[in-house]
């Protein structure tokens, strides 16, 4: 069986260096990749238990989500994984289907399962009751306990969809949206639509599609007859009363152009149409239209860099916020 002393032998280092390595201090980057190397050539297997007992952790982490079919969480958590494993952590992931309950039961579960950390997007009214016990980072979403949020820079995302479109010849511009009313970041999108449309005195207009408490494919049927009955409503003869849409994801925006194209709207010729995530077609790898795009990696990066600084004992600011671009 390989030990520590080997790796160390092998690497021509001191145990103690090893030792650094694999409980993620810091050592020079010379020296981690010598003993990165060993461990891989000899195939050196750390024991997570000894080590977990060792420094009182578990070394396992909670990433709860309200749905990890909606293309930005499942995106989000496909890179968090990716950042914990790093950081020689397991997740649990618990998708909770936008049920409150469901939610309270897996943050109890994460608790009793002596879990270091949670990761969470919750948007549920009710404040989760477990931030006294283990630290907790959440996107998007403001709580009223010590519990950090990450975000993007949301508001200035609706500034730059309604300055695009404005630029590009709008006039009459809608915001497109649905979700939690609860106290969170992503109203802010479209506070800053808002806003820039009325420091440049361009007319601009909501459309409010609910919360999100269906499935995600009922919501999808829901979406596009409201979104279908707006556009007849305000069309004339072939021609909408509106030139520009921002949506509040790209999944509604995805939506809205599959509407507008069925109503022999085109696109951008009549219609300018702006989205917010900046997801990719699986297929080409190409946005799906224009958008605002999340840095969705360096946001899940960020979450767990934060996270892990929360459990050294480390005071984090109530936001840690990141650029976002068209």
């Amino acid at each position: 069986m390989v030990t520590i002393k080997d790796v160390a032998q092998d690497a021509g280092v001191a145990v103690g260096t090893v030792s650094k390595v694999i409980n993620g201090q810091h050592v020079s980057e010379k020296n981690r990749k010598k003993v990165e190397d060993s461990i891989r050539k000899l195939g050196y297997q750390i024991n997570y238990y000894a080590k977990g007992f060792k420094m009182q952790k578990t070394f396992t982490a909670a990433v709860i989500v309200p749905d990890v079919r909606n293309p930005f969480f499942s995106e989000w958590v496909y890179y968090l994984e990716q950042a914990f494993f790093r950081h020689g952590y397991k997740i649990f992931l618990c998708n909770t289907q936008e049920d409150g309950e469901k939610e309270e039961y897996y943050f109890k579960m994460a608790v009793q399962n002596k879990v270091d950390g949670i990761v969470c997007i919750s948007y549920q009214e009710k404040e989760t009751p477990v931030s006294e016990m283990v630290p907790v980072i959440s996107l998007d979403r403001h709580f009223e306990q010590r519990i950090s949020c990450i975000c993007s820079d949301n508001y200035h995302g609706g500034e730059l969809a309604a300055m695009k479109m404005i630029e590009g010849g709008s006039r009459e511009l809608v915001y497109i949206r649905s979700g939690s009313m609860i106290s969170g970041e992503t109203l802010k999108r479209g506070i800053g639509f808002a806003d820039y449309c009325k420091k440049k005195k361009i007319h601009c207009r909501e459309l409010f599609l609910g919360e999100e408490k269906e499935s995600i494919q009922k919501r999808r049927k829901l979406y596009e007859k409201e979104i279908r009955d707006f556009v007849k409503q305000h069309t004339r003869k072939g021609k909408p009363d509106f030139d520009g849409i921002y949506t509040s994801t790209d999944w509604l925006g995805g939506i809205v152009l599959s509407v507008l194209s069925s109503q022999g709207i085109s696109i951008p010729d009549q219609v300018q149409l702006v989205g917010h995530d900046g997801l990719l077609d699986q297929a080409s790898g190409e946005y799906i239209l224009s958008t605002i795009v999340q840095p969705v990696k360096e946001l899940a990066e960020k979450s767990v860099e934060l996270l892990l600084e929360k459990m050294k004992g480390t005071e984090i600011e109530p936001i840690t916020m990141l650029p976002v671009t068209f």
